[in-house]
């Protein structure tokens, strides 16, 4: 996979699923202002009722193939492996997909990134053990904040 960061600014997003994954997922999406994103299922965790964007939308409904059809961007996040095929295969060639459960058909990863000062360092585990790589990205962050206090701490005693 070619690493890159995507500008959602002008992009219309839809998520399929209520769970877990897809509330991750479009919480970080609505950190990058899109266009629109709409979240379509038929359930959905209540911490999705708490979000908010101006163009942000919850469906309360079973898939359909014209969901996706003015999408840039599509995450398939169900917990039913068929869906989650059936939106892939629907996708048009220039949409972009995420299917959460199966990689080989993902046309990319998320990627999770954590900032210290101006700085971004993201991880990625293609696609696999998404907690081991969580855990890792939050020991390089205490890492980089206890290394670099400590070395401010030297400088200014060396002042």
């Amino acid at each position: 996979m070619y690493p890159v960061q995507l500008n959602l600014m002008n992009k219309n997003i839809v998520i399929i699923g209520g769970g877990t994954i897809a509330y991750r997922k479009a919480k970080n999406i609505l950190k990058e202002n899109p266009q629109s994103l709409t979240i379509i299922s038929k359930k959905f965790l209540p911490e999705f009722f708490e979000l908010e964007h101006h163009n942000f939308k919850l469906i309360t409904k079973c898939y359909d193939k014209h969901d996706i059809q003015h999408a840039d961007l599509v995450i398939a996040a169900t917990n039913h492996q068929s869906i989650n095929n059936q939106i892939k295969d629907d996708a048009k060639s220039t949409q972009w997909v995420n299917h959460c459960g199966d990689k080989a058909q993902s046309d990319f990863f998320n990627m999770l990134e954590i900032t210290y000062e101006n700085i971004k360092i993201n991880f990625r585990s293609e696609g696999q053990d998404y907690n081991k790589m969580k855990k890792m990205a939050q020991a390089v962050e205490r890492f980089l904040t206890e290394f670099y206090e400590e070395e401010n701490s030297c400088q200014n005693k060396n002042l």
